[in-house]
């Protein structure tokens, strides 16, 4: 993100201020305006960003992990959940093709 972004909005003709006001809210929230003026609402020390980031890095890790095991999860539940194949019987029966020797 760059230090000063620039967000414009041009109203148009037939429009209505709450409708522009409304687009430039969201070009300024695409922007990160809004995230870079609470940050900057106070003194950060270097210490406590690092940490604050190392923390997010540790969020976002274990985040990813969970969502990997569901994932393993869910496919393993759909391999459960299909039975047995078509055609396929498992060896408990009778032989597939009708018990013919084909000798």
């Amino acid at each position: 993100m760059s230090t000063k972004p620039n967000v414009s909005v041009v109203v148009q003709r037939d429009e209505s201020i709450e409708r522009a006001l409304k687009r430039f809210k969201r070009l300024c929230e695409h922007a990160g305006i809004r995230k870079a003026v609470r940050a900057k609402s106070y003194y950060e020390k270097p210490s406590e960003a690092r940490r604050r980031e190392l923390r997010k890095a540790i969020r976002n890790r274990r985040r990813a992990e969970k969502k990997a095991q569901e994932r393993a999860q869910r496919k393993l539940d759909r391999g459960r959940n299909r039975g047995p194949r078509r055609g396929f019987d498992g060896g408990d029966g009778p032989p597939m093709d009708g018990g013919r020797d084909h000798g």
